[in-house]
């Protein structure tokens, strides 16, 4: 495909089935995760912050070097799709295999869940970097990219609901606070055999009619800089500085909310054993209305025609929605706070690829490349970082309040009051350090509009030299193998 041919809409609704797995995977993993093996498993607080200090260290080689490897692979798929190809079906067994630990002895439980976690993030990185990646390839121009985005963040709101709904209409209580524990570890890896079908389906239909690459960026591989320049070029681009401080508070956010909302709901609002889907349900509202909230920040973009402001108006909107969770106590009041929370979180998962679309195309006027492989790896690496700030967070509330290890016939005020500060401001305050951030963001106006006129220009450029390229008069008798660029 070239740049002059458009993606049909279905397509995009393929590639959106992709982004739902993506999500469904992602979301289960950190609604759960904590609160299966502090709560249900028995891991200490301590523990298990170890256990995420260490998955950080693998992040920081994993996940750059994923996206650098990606970079510079070529084979006759593309750079891209064989690495979603083959991430699809592992990704979908550990959906399953992340909720059957050891039980009766902490160091072999703390081994399977630091393995289990670690083989997680290395297989969804390899599925998820490589996906988000041919985003800003296959959809080039503004409205390409607004159409399928549309539809994209569509297919995500729906995966959250999914994400938050699925596990508690099929877990009767998240933390096994008045339920036996063998009950509740049946009940984790049944919905981990339904949760892992959900991921396969959506996979396999993007890998089969949702992704492709583009002809003109068939070369490029040839062209990648070494990995000591592409750091450099990648954590030295101002724009992208600017977007790791909004996205890594983002991401902050969005990893501490869903991961504290079940001790938050049992123990701030009272709700008991066999309630659980009313955990899913406040979570869904959220993304509900966010999902709703869509074409409304696709109208203020087109309309302000500043990512910016745009990203900057999302995330104070959110912050004013958070600030009512340190006061409120019953059900009712939460599930309005939580549709109210789906305005601003709307924004920031319709307009952060946005921007880092933008950074790409900014990117390959300088490098002549290009990198979504580089800045999506360290994306995806801000994101892993965020959630060892979510789990410091915990740790040092939870310590600080006598929570160290999970007690449930203990939740004291001070347990109470720990609670609050993490669903509220603790989030807040990540989002006001993200505005500021974020407000020094220089790729807009002019100098946005120079660079998508300049790229355009180079595309043409590329996409001649493909067409004047010879052309292989025969396939080749070997089969083809990953060829990394020298």
């Amino acid at each position: 495909m070239t740049e002059n041919e458009e993606y049909e809409p279905g397509n995009k609704v393929a590639y959106g089935f992709g982004a739902f797995a993506d999500i469904v995977a992602y979301q289960v993993f950190t609604f759960l995760v904590f609160t299966f093996y502090y709560a249900v498993v028995g891991i200490d607080i301590d523990l298990v912050t170890l256990g995420f200090v260490l998955w950080s260290v693998w992040n920081a080689i994993n996940d750059p070097l994923s996206g650098l490897i990606s970079d510079r692979t070529n084979t006759r798929w593309g750079r891209r799709v064989p690495f979603i190809a083959a991430g699809a079906i592992p990704l979908s067994l550990l959906m399953f295999f992340m909720w059957t630990p050891p039980t009766g002895n902490v160091i072999w439980s703390f081994t399977y869940f630091l393995i289990a976690i670690c083989l997680f993030d290395g297989i969804y990185t390899v599925y998820s970097l490589n996906l988000t990646a041919l985003f800003p390839e296959m959809y080039l121009n503004k409205e390409e990219r607004a159409s399928a985005n549309n539809i994209r963040q569509i297919f995500n709101i729906f995966g959250l609901i999914v994400a938050f709904i699925v596990p508690t209409l099929l877990i009767s209580d998240l933390s096994a606070k008045d339920t036996a524990v063998d009950v509740v570890l049946a009940e984790y890896r049944f919905a981990g055999v339904v949760i892992a079908i959900i991921v396969l389906i959506g996979a396999l239909i993007t890998v089969k009619w949702g992704i492709s690459e583009r002809e003109e960026f068939s070369k490029d591989f040839l062209s990648v800089p070494n990995v000591t320049d592409a750091f450099k070029h990648t954590l030295g681009n101002r724009s992208f500085q600017c977007f790791l401080v909004a996205i890594t508070a983002n991401w902050y956010v969005f990893g501490l909310i869903p991961t504290i909302v079940p001790l938050y709901g049992q123990f701030v609002l009272g709700i008991g054993a066999g309630q659980s889907i009313l955990l899913g349900v406040l979570l869904a509202a959220a993304f509900l209305s966010g999902g709703a909230c869509v074409s409304l920040w696709k109208y203020v973009v087109n309309r302000w025609e500043d990512l910016r402001k745009a990203w900057i108006a999302s995330m104070v909107l959110w912050i004013a929605a958070l600030i009512p969770f340190i006061l409120i106590e019953n059900v009712i009041v939460a599930l309005i706070c939580f549709v109210l929370n789906g305005f601003g979180l709307s924004g920031s998962l319709y307009l952060k690829d946005l921007v880092i679309s933008d950074i790409v195309d900014e990117d390959e006027l300088k490098t002549g490349v290009r990198r979504e492989g580089a800045f999506f790896g360290m994306n995806a690496l801000i994101m892993r970082f965020s959630v060892i700030m979510v789990f410091l967070s915990i740790n040092m509330v939870f310590n600080s309040v006598g929570w160290k290890v999970f007690t449930p016939d203990q939740a004291t005020p001070d347990v109470l009051f720990g609670l609050r500060l993490l669903m509220s401001v603790f989030p807040c305050i990540a989002l006001f350090f993200g505005i500021i951030g974020f407000s020094r963001y220089p790729l807009v106006g002019e100098r946005l509009k120079r660079v998508k006129q300049e790229r355009d220009g180079l595309h043409k450029e590329k996409a001649g030299a493909v067409e004047r390229a010879p052309k292989p008069t025969e396939v080749p008798d070997e089969p083809d193998e990953l060829e990394s660029a020298e």
